[in-house]
């Protein structure tokens, strides 16, 4: 019987190795293929196979996915389930995904976020090059995401100790007057005020002083738009809502009369509007009653009166808002005492 089967063997295994040769040259010549017809493809037939490629609808299942927000990259492929167009689950669900805390922290967000604010520092001298670019538009929405974490309670803290207020200086400070460099002026000041929204923090006012914020709002009033001029003004006025604010203000003659000398101008420009803004005169006013609190400053005040509180300028603003004059009256007391 082995005599028997011997042959048989060989020639099953004659079989197998045929068989496999055959197989590897068959898959070459489908390589090949391949090749020769992927060469011959011209652009404009290699351009309608990928369109026919393309999926029906540029919506994807989100509610089927479940997001991860590791810090690690994923090399898993991409999900290929195409759906109709989002129903009312889909959306609430991209919703849940966005108010994620840790949305802001995951994939470096904020390091990238940083990299594109640094990125239009060597446009800020060159007015021209930065509107043709277009690039304001970006960093304006960057500098919007930058005013929610200023904002929220649960990242301030973290933000002013990573110094991140700093960053946003150089864009308060820009001495040019163009559209698109002072929609970037505005977002910049922007984040410094949603720092002190109610309630003030303690720790943001004492971090503002400490980094000398006040001497960027100087562009601002002189400069800026009405938008400009009332955010820097809100920001001088939450540092003087502080006790720490107020001594911090008057402790240096210079730095009082600085004070004092951008709330004129303010005034100025307040009187030389066609319709003058009140939320700006209440701020400055409120400026006023802070600074008089201290003995120096209120007699810094009564020796270069601020007149046009008190000569009628604003006579039509003043009794249209209540809470203004009510302002300018204990001004008028405090200094008359």
């Amino acid at each position: 019987h082995a005599c028997n089967l011997e042959p048989l063997y060989k020639s099953s295994f004659s079989y197998s190795s045929t068989a496999t040769t055959l197989r590897a040259e068959l898959i070459c010549r489908e390589k090949k293929t391949k090749k020769e017809s992927a060469r011959e493809l011209s652009p404009a037939d290699s351009r309608q196979r990928q369109m026919e490629n393309l999926p029906d609808s540029l919506y994807e299942d989100y509610s089927r996915l479940k997001p991860t927000w590791s810090s690690a990259p994923s090399f898993a492929p991409a999900p290929a389930n195409i759906a109709s167009p989002p129903n009312i689950e889909m959306i609430l669900q991209w919703i849940t995904d966005l108010h994620n805390p840790n949305l802001l922290i995951s994939n470096f967000a904020l390091h990238n976020l940083t990299i594109e604010v640094l990125g239009i520092y060597p446009y800020l001298s060159r007015p021209a090059f930065f509107s043709q670019q277009g690039v304001h538009r970006r960093v304006y929405n960057i500098l919007l995401l930058f005013q929610c974490i200023a904002d929220h309670p649960e990242t301030r803290a973290g933000f002013l100790r990573a110094a991140m207020p700093q960053y946003f200086y150089p864009l308060m400070d820009i001495g040019y007057v163009g559209k698109p460099l002072e929609s970037v002026r505005v977002a910049a000041l922007g984040v410094i005020a949603h720092l002190l929204k109610e309630p003030v923090d303690e720790a943001s006012t004492r971090y503002l002083m400490k980094t000398g914020a006040l001497q960027y709002c100087t562009k601002p009033i002189e400069i800026g738009s009405t938008e400009s001029k009332t955010l820097a003004v809100f920001i001088m006025n939450k540092i003087l809502s502080t006790e720490e604010g107020i001594k911090y203000c008057c402790v240096l003659p210079d730095r009082f009369f600085a004070i004092d000398g951008l709330l004129k101008k303010l005034l100025v420009y307040l009187s030389s509007m066609a319709k003058p803004s009140s939320s700006m005169l209440n701020l400055i006013v409120s400026c006023y009653v802070s600074l008089s609190q201290r003995s120096r400053a209120r007699d810094g005040i009564r020796h270069s009166l601020p007149f046009m509180l008190f000569d009628g300028t604003f006579a039509r603003l003043l009794a249209e808002d209540p809470i203004t004059e009510n302002y300018r009256m204990q001004l008028i007391q405090i200094l008359n005492s």
